[in-house]
């Protein structure tokens, strides 16, 4: 009996939940109709993402997914394990997508492989949803280049696309000639009279000024959500606003900039162009106090049905700012019911080193940011409600006192960035540890409460499986290893050299065994140059801890010397001894680091490199030639087993 008529539905999906969506399309999917039937969840919506061989990948695009294309709806490709998975689909995929594919991701590309995309497939689909990002390593003094036709997509009003979200580290700029002179061609005329009115309704993008916003609204006047990041050049740029006819559409706006000489009053401009606007957030880090005056927000947003915020500046809170007096009027408590935190850090050896930032609650946005934070400014517990939007908290130059507390508020993060966050040894596991549900109640102003941020033990983080680690204290481990502890599905790693070396130095057997247990994916910078001896002498090392790894990714120092030697020492110690290695990703911070290699022979040298390490393997021509892909940039090299 097959195995399909020996099981139920119910059982095949319950064998389902333990695999990984890619394992269940390559197990089941194009078998027959019955089980298609059974997992077209799977079928309808493709992620790929996993850490797979190159040769399981190469049968599941050529051979398994034809056999469901035109079943696909969704489709998402995901380069943050394996670099190279975009390339390779768009080289066997016979430049189509599947017919009825209504939403397509694609998530850590380069803006050539963006660019390359867009023009090969993108105009002969029927896709409505588009989410790109970008994380540009090669090309980033190319964006320039590829942005030009990247932004053609926004201009010249794709038939289909309904939502497009555009972010990541590419910075569109439209006050650039060729971009208007495009604009205001014949052929998007022609193309604008043949399609009639734009469908793009919902569109998210990161720009390089507000003079780029406003060029853009003009050639977009029927957007209904606006999600925008200004970056943090010059906002004004050279440029004088002109007038254009108001969003009556818009209906929902985000605003996130880092450009610190943003005025309250640009805000204010660009709002009476919304005269229909209903939600507002804005994620500001600005030198303009205005926007942390409640009574001046009130006049901007009293005719919204919902604001939310979170503004930071580096600069001490006054008296009355850190009161948050201006936000305890009837207008907020009790006429929007908008609640407003705060925290705050005044240090009195350096001024530059201050820090304030207000929030609305519950906290709305999914990165949050605590820097230096020693006072706390907080709504009181019957208003108190966790932060489940944030998916990314990023911890900065602190104590773990100072911390907990945020990690307790944010029930739902999947990534942890830490900077420098020390464990304080006396305070840590004593009564001054308090939970947030055990806050003095007698330290009260109009209902809200003003405390030194206290800790409480760490609770359980079981969607955390990203640590980035900038810095560690030196000499201590202590935090670090409390968050191990308590994020059991931990798998991904990223740490600068030093760090990682203060890991591996100290013989902590508890923490070398959850590392070597949890971490499947593992990303080194070196923060100094690596002569021969110190690789010969810390990837053994290194490996030994990490042994479970199947993603190694390497940045090189930007002054490493002699790239293209430091590389086949590199492959020659990884592949000295038996991993479970199925990426290698070694980056050079030059843009040209890697040109030596590819003058000396190319790919055919780093084959030979190969072929002379004790990896028994690469021995046979018809193994590298069928199961392993090696990917050479200026700048990167992608070596998938």
């Amino acid at each position: 009996m097959s195995f399909e008529k020996s099981f139920p539905d119910e059982i095949i999906l319950e064998i389902c939940r333990y695999l990984h969506p890619i394992d269940i399309i390559l197990s089941f999917a194009g078998l027959n109709h019955r089980l298609n039937g059974t997992i077209s969840d799977f079928i309808r919506h493709i992620h790929l993402s996993s850490i797979i061989s190159h040769e399981k990948y190469l049968y599941l695009i050529r051979t398994t997914l034809p056999s469901i294309w035109s079943l696909m709806q969704s489709l998402t490709i995901d380069n943050s394990q394996i670099p190279c998975l975009t390339r390779l689909f768009l080289d066997n995929t016979e430049r189509i997508l599947p017919t009825n594919l209504k939403r397509l991701c694609l998530f850590h590309l380069n803006t050539n492989e963006i660019y390359h995309f867009i023009n090969r497939l993108m105009h002969q689909c029927v896709v409505e949803e588009l989410i790109i990002e970008c994380m540009d390593d090669d090309f980033v003094n190319q964006q320039e280049l590829y942005g030009y036709r990247i932004a053609q997509m926004l201009v010249f009003h794709h038939p289909t696309l309904k939502s497009i979200e555009l972010r990541g580290e590419i910075l569109f700029d439209i006050n650039h000639l060729s971009f208007l002179s495009l604009s205001n061609s014949d052929d998007l005329n022609l193309i604008s009279n043949a399609n009639g009115l734009s469908v793009l309704r919902r569109l998210t993008i990161s720009l390089r000024s507000l003079s780029s916003l406003h060029l853009l609204l003009i050639y977009q006047p029927y957007l209904e959500y606006l999600n925008v990041h200004i970056g943090d050049g010059k906002s004004n740029y050279d440029y004088t606003i002109t007038s254009f006819p108001p969003l009556s559409k818009l209906r929902e706006f985000h605003f996130r900039s880092e450009d610190l000489v943003i005025k309250f009053d640009n805000l204010v401009e660009l709002l009476t162009y919304f005269p229909n606007l209903k939600s507002l957030s804005i994620d500001l880090t600005t030198e303009c106090r205005s926007f942390f005056d409640g009574d001046l927000l009130q006049i901007l947003v009293q005719s919204l049905d919902l604001f939310q915020f979170s503004i930071a500046r580096f600069s001490p809170p006054t008296s009355e700012e850190q009161t948050l007096s201006t936000f305890y009027t009837p207008f907020w408590l009790e006429i929007k019911k908008w609640y407003t935190q705060c925290y705050w850090h005044i240090d009195e050896d350096q001024s530059d080193a201050d820090y304030f930032h207000i929030y609305s609650v519950p906290f709305s946005f999914t990165e949050l940011d605590i820097y230096k934070c020693t006072n706390e400014n907080l709504v009181s517990k019957e208003k108190f409600k966790p932060f489940v939007q944030v998916k990314r908290l990023e911890l900065s130059e602190t104590s773990d006192v100072n911390v907990i507390p945020f990690l307790k508020r944010c029930p739902n993060i999947q990534t942890i960035c830490l900077n420098d966050v020390y464990d304080d040894e006396e305070n840590y596991g004593t009564d001054e540890e308090e939970d947030m549900d055990q806050i003095d109640e007698n330290v009260i102003f109009n209902d809200f409460q003003t405390i030194n941020t206290s800790q409480s033990s760490l609770t359980l983080l079981p969607y955390v499986h990203h640590i980035s680690v900038l810095a560690l204290p030196d000499h201590d481990l202590g935090f670090f290893q409390h968050l191990l502890h308590v994020t059991p599905n931990l798998n991904r790693l990223s740490i600068y050299f030093d760090d990682l070396l203060e890991i591996v130095h100290i013989p902590q057997q508890n923490l070398c065994e959850m590392l070597q247990k949890r971490i499947y994916q593992l990303k080194i910078n070196l923060d100094y140059l690596w002569l021969l001896s110190d690789i010969r002498r810390d990837i053994p090392k290194i490996l030994r801890i990490f042994s479970r790894i199947k993603s190694l990714t390497i940045s090189l120092h930007e002054g490493q010397k002699r790239t293209s030697t430091t590389v086949k020492e590199l492959l020659i110690n990884l592949f000295r001894y038996q991993t479970n290695l199925c990426c290698i990703n070694i980056k050079s911070n030059s843009s040209t680091g890697f040109e030596s290699i590819k003058k000396q022979g190319d790919i055919d040298l780093i084959k030979i490199w190969l072929m002379n390490t004790n990896d028994t393997r690469f021995k046979y021509e018809n193994y590298l030639k069928n199961s392993v892909h090696i990917e050479l940039n200026p700048s990167s090299l992608v070596i998938w087993l």
